[in-house]
């Protein structure tokens, strides 16, 4: 047995559930499984030049697939303007890393997203509060009603 193949041996013990200590030099080879004996690799055929998305940096004339558009607004709620509006910090950002990717599109999608998230969180709570009116603040106190009639008996 070949160091190579008491290292494939090894690995799948140990992928099977044995323990390092239970693996021993002298324990008697199992016959292999007639895929695992077959010690010929194939090959994998390349996939075509043309099939799927090949990675590259954010294209100079990236533009939002109306698709990624069309599902933002039915399952997202965001309108159109929105999203067309984080196209420019998009590609400022991405043009300045210079990072490829395979997927701009779902890239760009998921950024709107986050903005949109963003965006509504912000919008939800006032901004410009002091610190002074953030520890004054008893809005939260707003409809408890207490009743101390009983407390005088």
């Amino acid at each position: 047995m070949t160091e190579e193949d008491r290292k494939q041996r090894y690995i799948r013990q140990r992928n099977a559930g044995a323990l390092p200590w239970e693996l021993e030099e002298s324990t008697p080879v199992e016959p292999e499984h007639p895929v695992f004996s077959q010690g010929v690799q194939q090959e994998v055929p390349a996939a075509p030049a043309n099939e799927g998305a090949r990675v590259q940096p954010l294209p100079d004339d990236f533009q939002p697939d109306p698709v990624y558009i069309e599902f933002l607004e039915v399952h997202h709620g965001i309108d159109r303007e929105f999203t067309l509006a984080q196209l420019v910090e998009f590609k400022l950002y991405w043009r300045e890393t210079g990072e490829a990717r395979k997927a701009w599109q779902n890239k760009f999608k998921n950024h709107v997203i986050y903005q949109w998230k963003r965006s509504q969180s912000e919008t939800g709570q006032r901004a410009n509060r002091s610190t002074a009116e953030k520890l004054t603040d008893t809005s939260w106190a707003d409809g408890i009603q207490l009743d101390f009639d009983d407390a005088d008996d």
